[in-house]
């Protein structure tokens, strides 16, 4: 009796390294790249000299904390660069997926304006393809869908890091997303660390705040009023908001 009761206490403790080994938490660094000179759709003197002025790139690092239950994906490190103060457009979102119960909450800011989503997990059309790269030292394969009708979305995801999920809203690959490619956005989000590690619970926990408590819906119809007419460059902040 007394070996069944240490074999099983054995068994009780090693189970935390055992899901750390298997992949199923940690710690995962994005890095989240938007080419800046894209934004000027008009050749003039003026955006040439802009141009000229401001980096090409704007560069955040983001932290996604994951287990088979959830995850947080949030801000780290933000581009400081004094030419990209003004552009707050849900470019440090912080997002938490519930997976056990299919709930999406995330923290956007549009301009000066804080929200709080609170949904259900988005769910995407998924196309897998037969390419394959490494990414943070991962196997990952390709695949691909379309949002918002007209944004193509190109992903990597790892069978290695057997939970659906990944950076912003992103899920539903039989793996971990390492990877995400939006060239109409011109943005990419690629991991360039992975670090396998038991994630406490309070690592989840979102930090209390004033933002306005809407869901995807009504957040949407809120923003389309607010930028009726704005025209083509409307059309691009409805799509990053939507991320």
């Amino acid at each position: 009796m007394k070996n069944i009761y240490s074999l099983l206490l054995f068994f009780v403790c090693s189970l935390p390294s055992f899901a750390q080994n298997l992949g199923l938490s940690g710690i995962i660094t994005f890095e989240r790249k938007e080419n800046m000179h894209k934004m000027f759709t008009e050749e003039n003197s003026w955006t040439e000299a802009r141009m000229k002025q401001m980096p090409k790139y704007k560069t955040d690092q983001f932290q996604l904390s994951f287990t088979t239950k959830q995850s947080l994906y949030k801000l780290t490190v933000e581009d400081e660069s004094p030419f990209f103060s003004w552009m707050k457009l849900a470019n440090g979102n912080t997002v938490h997926h519930d997976f056990v119960n299919k709930k999406y909450l995330a923290e956007k800011t549009i301009y000066e304006k804080n929200y709080k989503v609170n949904d259900s997990l988005p769910i995407y059309q998924w196309k897998l393809l037969g390419e394959y790269r490494t990414i943070a030292g991962y196997n990952c394969r390709k695949a691909s869908t379309i949002i918002m009708d007209s944004i193509y979305v190109i992903a990597f995801y790892t069978d290695e890091i057997p939970v659906s999920g990944g950076p912003e809203a992103f899920n539903g690959l039989p793996g971990m997303i390492l990877g995400i490619v939006l060239p109409r956005l011109n943005l990419t989000y690629f991991a360039t660390k992975v670090e396998p590690q038991i994630v406490p619970e309070t690592a989840f926990t979102l930090p209390s705040s004033k933002a306005k408590l809407v869901n995807m819906r009504d957040f949407n119809l809120e923003l389309s009023k607010a930028i009726k007419d704005w025209g083509e460059y409307g059309t691009k902040v409805i799509w990053k908001a939507n991320l």
